[in-house]
This record gives structure tokens, C-alpha cells and sequence, in this order.
């Protein structure tokens, strides 16, 4: 994606200590956006490029370094770091101190990894996922106490409230380049919550009829919603739309007012950004 920056009108730097920023950084690019808490509207949204043959951290140090906005003041600061390194564990089970323990069992941390953990309210279980030492050391100094998430955690937070009367199941895909989200909300619980690799687009058509197969989903009145990052992203919705009846696609989630400006945007890669205020 091409370099863009949006600001509305409106926009203060004078009160920035009121606004809540929300920060996404992957292999490929930076992102950030600001919501006015007050008007609970979004005002501001920046995409920088990155170059993912070269090394991430100084590439995020630019940012900062460059960027003046992100050297303001916030009431809240928000980051979202997307990984497949990632388990959720039932608050009953979860105890501190163990989620290295947790994140063991299925997936194996490198020596620039460390844990971080957030308490997911409705699914009442703990999300514990890997963050680079590098990166969460810059964000750190950066920002006085930033709140680090992993995709699981807003997605379930932004909609999982929404579905709190409905007794159908309702299938959430969350696309990023090498992997994909799925999960599964029926009768106000979450059913089914991974990350499966994407190598071609039989890949992805398997791993998402698998799961309609094994929870007995029906293909022709469950509805599945999908977001997120992939250079073929309408090319796999339009490949499932062939084989499940009510697939779409969203942009930005309902519960925020948008600048006027932000109707430019045609792109669901930021949709996860635009829910971590839903998580605080």
C-alpha cells in the first residue's frame, strides 16, 4: 500500500493529552490513527511503507524520529503488534508468571522474543502472544505506558458485545500475508479461535471449509465477515463467496464516528487498528 495521510479539520496538537492514539506496526508498513474520546470520532490516520527485506527496527526509529505527531502527548496509546505466536487461556486456568508455560505448548519463542498479556473481557480468558524485546523497549521510551495487543484481542472485544442476542453462529477471518485468523462466535460464547498458514488460496479454502465441516456450520445462512491485510484479499473473498453463500467484507468498524476525509479509505487492512480503543 501506497503512502497516504489523512487529517480532518478539527484536529488540535494543542489537546493531543485528550485524544487516544492507536499504532499498528508490521513488516511492511506503520500505521497509526487518533480518536477524539469526547466525540468518539476518528480524526487522523498516517500509513508509512516499510520494506520488509530490510531490518525492522530502524525503520520504526525513523517513524518516531520523522513523524511529528507521534511525538505528541495522548491520554491513550495503543499498539498493535500482529502475530500468529498467540494462545488464549480461560481466566480460570490463567495464573501470572506462567505464560511462557502457555505459549510453549504450541509454538516455540526466539531468543529476540518475549511475552505480553491482555485480559480479553468477553471471552473472560487471557490473551498471551510474542512482542520483539527490541520493539517493545523503543515503544516504551516512546510512550509512557502503552498498551500492546495482539489482532485476537480487539477482534473479540469489537464483536463479540454485538453478538450478545444473536443465537446463529457468525464466523470472523482475519487475513494477514502468511497466515489467517478464524473465529467462530455462537450463542454469546467463542467457539473457535486459531491462526492457519496461507501458501496458495487452496490453503485458505481448505482450512475455512475444514472448520464449517467440523462445527457443522451452514454454508448457506452463516454469515462470515473478513478483514485485514492480503495482496489478494478480494481475490480469497471472492473464492469462499463461491462456497459460502453470505461472505463481505469491512473497512472500519461501526461503533466510531469517521472524518469525512476517511471515505477515501477502501482498504480492511486497518480495522483491527480502528477497534483497539474497544479494548481499554
Amino acid at each position: 500500500m501506497k503512502a497516504f495521510s489523512i487529517v480532518d479539520e478539527s484536529f488540535d496538537p494543542v489537546i493531543s493529552s485528550s485524544y487516544f492514539i492507536s499504532i499498528q506496526i508490521t513488516l511492511d508498513g506503520f500505521s497509526f490513527c487518533i480518536l477524539d474520546p469526547v466525540r468518539n470520532k476518528y480524526i487522523q490516520m498516517q500509513h508509512i511503507p516499510l520494506d520488509g527485506k530490510q531490518a525492522l527496527i530502524p525503520q520504526v526509529e525513523e517513524c518516531f524520529a520523522s513523524v511529528e505527531k507521534l511525538n505528541l502527548p495522548y491520554k491513550k496509546c495503543m499498539v498493535l503488534l500482529p502475530t500468529n505466536i498467540a494462545t488464549l487461556v480461560p481466566s480460570s486456568l490463567y495464573e501470572n508468571g506462567d505464560e511462557i508455560k502457555w505459549l510453549s505448548f504450541s509454538h516455540t519463542l526466539s531468543d529476540s522474543q518475549g511475552v505480553a498479556t491482555n485480559k480479553v473481557r468477553m471471552a473472560d480468558a487471557f490473551n498471551i502472544f510474542a512482542v520483539n524485546h527490541e520493539l517493545e523497549r523503543i515503544l516504551r521510551r516512546q510512550f509512557p505506558a502503552p498498551s500492546l495487543y495482539q489482532q485476537y484481542t480487539p477482534i473479540i472485544e469489537g464483536n463479540l458485545a454485538t453478538m450478545a442476542d444473536s443465537e446463529k453462529p457468525f464466523v470472523i477471518i482475519n487475513l494477514e500475508n502468511e497466515y489467517f485468523d478464524l473465529l467462530v462466535f455462537r450463542e454469546n460464547n467463542l467457539k473457535l479461535c486459531n491462526s492457519f498458514p496461507i501458501k496458495s488460496e487452496s490453503d485458505f479454502l481448505y482450512f475455512c471449509l475444514f472448520v464449517f465441516e467440523q462445527l457443522k456450520l451452514n454454508s448457506q445462512t452463516t454469515e462470515v465477515l473478513m478483514f485485514g491485510r492480503h495482496p489478494r484479499f478480494s481475490e480469497l473473498e471472492n473464492l469462499l463467496s463461491d462456497y459460502i453463500k453470505k461472505v463481505r467484507h469491512s473497512n472500519m468498524p461501526h461503533q466510531f464516528q469517521y472524518s469525512h476525509q476517511f471515505r477515501s479509505l477502501d482498504t480492511p487492512e486497518f480495522y483491527n487498528m480502528l477497534s483497539l480503543p474497544l479494548c481499554v
